[in-house]
């Protein structure tokens, strides 16, 4: 049974160069009838690592080749660089398909190491890795992709279960980060909260440095949830500006709120936005007590402070025309979404599944389950 694999490893659609990824032995295919090398040698006589020039198809019956460049990444690995349009991507991977190859996703060849399958962990890095949008995050992925994360996880799998306070303190060393692995799992909820023409649309443009939701005097000009994409000191961060909460007889303008109310329960951070110009009103009082941990932030700070003294400590005051305290709203939100950054070479958890399964790990820990714990770490780790 031929068990080779071919995946594309560059994003669909066109490109000026598209790389196409075989894995198998040497002899899983007719590499002669499908690839010849400018320099003459069979590819399974190139050496590993050299780039080889050539052609791609069938020559001896006069089919139609490309000119492609073919590279042995490993005694089973070889990589194929063509043109990025989708007519030869498509070309070729069907002469490996025919050829006998197994087509598959990218993630199922990129995984694994030394040529062992891939665990669904070392998946879940390749994952956030590739969906990383800032250097901060790729440096901290890249250090789990690297055997880190993997290593901390066969620590811990393999400790005796004599040593039960060994083991959960190894534990607890991992789920110390699981809120930065909520961050690299994907982008946090921050939404902006609040009674309706306080601000929160200008507060969305002025993180964001440009203008995402439309402004205006009017209440409830916002009807429904506003999105926008960031970073903020090299987390990337998802703004969401959403409708003002106050009753209302306008059908539109009250599934609006509805939507709001549960934008809020799904957030990673609510900030409450008032408006710092105007006394704080029997409404504000209760969604301040509502609040929690979210941020509380008096806008308008440009027309003066009318709250009274009447907005908790901590509050932040900002202005959303000006840009006075914006800077100071930023840092306080990755504040509260990333307290700590790990050193060069922690293990952090990518995932909410793998923090899960940690969290269970640890409660067999400590209920002495022995049986509990071998088989939520071996489906951590996959």
């Amino acid at each position: 049974m031929n068990t080779t694999r071919v995946a594309v490893l560059t994003p669909p659609g066109r490109g000026a160069i598209a790389t196409v990824l075989v894995d198998g032995p040497a002899d899983g295919l007719d590499w002669g009838r499908l690839f010849v090398a400018v320099n003459g040698l069979e590819l399974v006589d190139q050496e590993v690592g050299r780039i080889c020039f050539g052609r791609w198809g069938d020559l001896e019956n006069g089919l139609p080749s490309e000119q492609v460049v073919v590279c042995r990444t490993g005694d089973t690995r070889v990589e194929v660089h063509c043109h990025g349009g989708t007519v030869a991507v498509a070309r070729i991977l069907g002469d490996l398909v025919e050829s006998g190859a197994r087509k598959c996703e990218w993630i199922e060849l990129t995984g694994g190491r030394c040529g062992e399958p891939a665990r669904r962990v070392e998946i879940e890095v390749t994952e956030a890795l590739a969906a990383a949008t800032t250097w901060r995050l790729a440096s901290i992925l890249l250090d789990q992709q690297s055997g880190i994360l993997l290593r901390s996880l066969r620590r811990i799998e393999t400790t005796d279960w004599g040593s039960r306070d060994e083991l959960a303190g190894l534990m607890n060393e991992l789920l110390e980060w699981s809120g930065l692995g909520r961050v690299l799992a994907g982008p946090p909820a921050v939404v902006l909260a609040g009674a309706a023409n306080v601000g929160k649309s200008s507060l969305l443009n002025a993180l964001l440095g440009f203008g995402r939701a439309i402004v205006w005097d009017e209440p409830g000009t916002t009807r429904d949830a506003v999105v926008g994409h960031t970073a903020i000191d090299g987390w990337p961060v998802r703004l969401v500006d959403t409708a003002g909460l106050r009753d209302t007889d306008d059908e539109i303008e009250a599934i609006g709120i509805e939507h709001t109310r549960r934008e809020i329960e799904a957030a990673d951070l609510v900030v409450l936005v008032v408006d710092g110009s105007c006394p704080v009103d029997e409404s504000t009082s209760r969604s301040i007590a509502a609040m929690g941990t979210g941020l509380v932030v008096a806008n308008k700070c440009d027309l003066g402070d009318e709250t009274g003294g009447m907005l908790p400590d901590g509050t932040l005051s900002v202005s959303a025309l000006t840009g006075e305290g914006i800077d100071s709203l930023a840092a306080a939100i990755v504040g509260r979404l990333v307290p700590r950054v790990p050193e060069p070479g922690t293990a952090v958890p990518v995932s909410t599944r793998l923090v899960e399964c940690l969290k269970r790990a640890a409660r067999a820990v400590d209920d002495g389950d022995e049986t509990g714990f071998r088989k939520t770490m071996s489906d951590a780790i996959g």
